[in-house]
């Protein structure tokens, strides 16, 4: 019954299941556009997101602070906050929309038809683009290898690469994550605390995130944020001093759009610095627009469609279906995705439901504190739940609660990154046993060199990424968020590692770890022998070194 009542909640639509909504107008476009940039290899590339979330622009969506707040600053409770009022809404974090007179204010976030006042749509979308509340990029990873965020432990100095210097400083670098000291580091050792899979009781999930080269311009603090990515990434186009970006950084075989980029160089030196660049990246070149439709309380199927594409440097354009869409920009590999996750709201509270008669162990209809603690529902307490503080939690109360968690979850739209491409950490493994060895760090430089597109004797993420899955969908609860192959990837991590079967019988028992070499903490012979044997003197003896010593004797 209360599932009937829950999709009640939801809305009902005249639109059937599989039919297509209608186009918003333009206005409606413009205003539901969600900008983000692509740190490419060869350079930036400017993806303009039409995002619709029902029949509105996706930023249109209010909560609870918003509604609040909004009422704070209508003061005749008119449900508008006119050209007097404007007078105290306060900045946000957008420069270009928090600055000028309440009159110019209202001009820049008003939707037309212009009526001079805000509603509270438009004043939702305002907040959400301020607070980049309405849209959130998260990376999540396809393997285990994938987590352990080996790129970023290795780049040392935090320029966004890894040069060829520390690379040959890994072994030092990676020396903390030895937790049994034998000289390799496994899967398990490089993998962020907390997300050991093999911990017994219930334990709080722990997300695991990995890079994108993916990055939000919706605020003034993101596109800031941006401009930090664009000097670590493109390097090649800065100034000696590092303080500004040449203009052919953003390069474009569009004549036209290569001279709009050229008319922010304000001083006309050829580059952009940091306050240049601020001003273009809040509304930059656009190389493609995709639209994207969602459900939340309607009822149709997501669409994802490419409205324009205005760079050449995209490539191999394949319309799978009305939701799917792949191609190429640099010779990366992009497959895009809209997914509904609308079934999700009902699915959660359903779960719950009935893990409610679960642990009701006295069966009496309701739950105590320690009943509750057994639903081990993320982020939720007992004392708000229990709305009428009797210490007694009824399956209407859990139902409740969770229907206010779901909508504010569903009111932020998710673009999530996975990567199906090689990860450091794989092109490293050379024997493919989950492991970096001594000798496999050491031969990092060449193995990785291949990759190094730009030859600049630096390996970036983009360069090693090659496939990207990005799906767009609106949040999901917190029970379907973490992929469950993560633990079935986890399981491959306990393998044991064979017996060195190469080299004479001594060779064989010394090596300890089992990675087909010796070290001089391994040897347990005089320390002279070892570095007679070393003879190519990398610190290590391989089985054919061992076997020269057999032949000597």
């Amino acid at each position: 019954m209360l599932v009937v009542c829950l999709w009640g909640m939801i809305g009902n639509s005249h639109m059937l299941a599989g039919e297509v909504r209608p186009e918003a107008n333009d206005d409606q476009h413009k205003h539901a556009a969600q900008r983000i940039v692509l740190l490419a290899p060869s350079a930036p590339f400017i993806i303009e997101l039409s995002v619709l979330v029902d029949k509105e622009t996706f930023r249109t969506t209010t909560t609870d602070y918003i509604d609040r707040l909004f009422r704070s600053l209508d003061r005749d409770q008119n449900n508008f906050i006119d050209l007097k009022e404007m007078e105290n809404v306060p900045a946000f974090g957008i420069k270009q929309y928090d600055q000028g007179t309440p009159a110019q204010r209202m001009k820049k976030l008003e939707f037309p038809p212009m009526d001079n006042r805000l509603s509270l749509a438009e004043f939702a979308s305002y907040l959400h683009s301020a607070q980049g509340t309405a849209f959130r990029i998260t990376g999540t990873p396809s393997r285990t290898s994938q987590a352990i965020e080996l790129f970023r432990k290795l780049d040392q100095n935090g320029d966004g690469s890894i040069s060829d210097a520390e690379f040959m400083a890994s072994s030092k670098t990676l020396f903390m994550y030895d937790r049994d000291e034998d000289e390799v580091f496994n899967v398990a050792e490089l993998q962020p605390f907390g997300s050991d899979p093999n911990r017994v009781g219930a334990q709080p999930v722990v997300r695991q995130v990995v890079e994108t080269p993916f990055r939000r311009l919706d605020n003034d603090q993101s596109i800031k944020d941006s401009i930090s990515e664009l000097f670590k990434k493109y390097v090649e186009h800065a100034n000696a001093e590092k303080t500004t970006l040449s203009v052919n950084c953003f390069k474009s075989g569009d004549p036209d759009a290569m001279a709009r980029v050229q008319s922010f160089d304000r001083d006309r030196d050829g580059f952009l610095s940091h306050d240049e660049l601020f001003v273009y990246l809040q509304n930059p070149v656009i190389d493609v627009q995709l639209q994207i439709t969602l459900p939340r309380k309607q009822r149709f199927r997501p669409q994802l469609k490419l409205l324009k594409k205005q760079s050449n440097r995209m490539s191999e354009i394949e319309p799978v279906s009305n939701s799917k869409l792949k191609l190429r920009v640099d010779g990366l590999l992009l497959e895009l995705r809209a997914k509904s996750s609308r079934h999700m709201f009902a699915d959660n509270v359903r779960f719950y439901q009935t893990r409610f008669r679960v642990v009701d162990a006295d069966k009496n209809g309701y739950l105590n504190q320690s009943e509750f603690m057994q639903l081990n529902i993320p982020k939720l307490d007992y004392k708000n739940v229990d709305q009428n503080k009797d210490d007694m939690l009824t399956v209407k109360e859990l139902t409740d609660s969770l229907i206010k968690d779901t909508l504010a979850v569903q009111n932020q739209v998710v673009m999530t990154v996975q990567n199906d491409g090689k990860s450091l950490f794989e092109i490293l493994d050379t024997d493919l046993d989950r492991r970096l060895s001594p000798r496999e760090l050491q031969k990092s430089v060449q193995r990785v060199r291949e990759y190094d597109g730009n030859r600049d004797r630096s390996l970036d993420v983009s360069e090693l990424r090659g496939h990207f899955k990005l799906t767009f969908e609106l949040g999901k609860p917190e029970l379907f968020v973490f992929d469950p192959r993560m633990n079935s990837m986890a399981m491959g991590q306990g393998r044991a590692v064979q017996r060195t079967s190469s080299g004479p019988r001594w060779f064989q028992r010394m090596d300890r770890n089992r990675d087909g070499d010796i070290s001089p903490r391994e040897f347990l012979f005089d320390p002279s022998l070892f570095i007679k044997l070393d003879t190519n003197h990398d610190s290590l003896i391989s089985p054919a070194e061992a076997e020269a010593l057999k032949d000597n004797q």
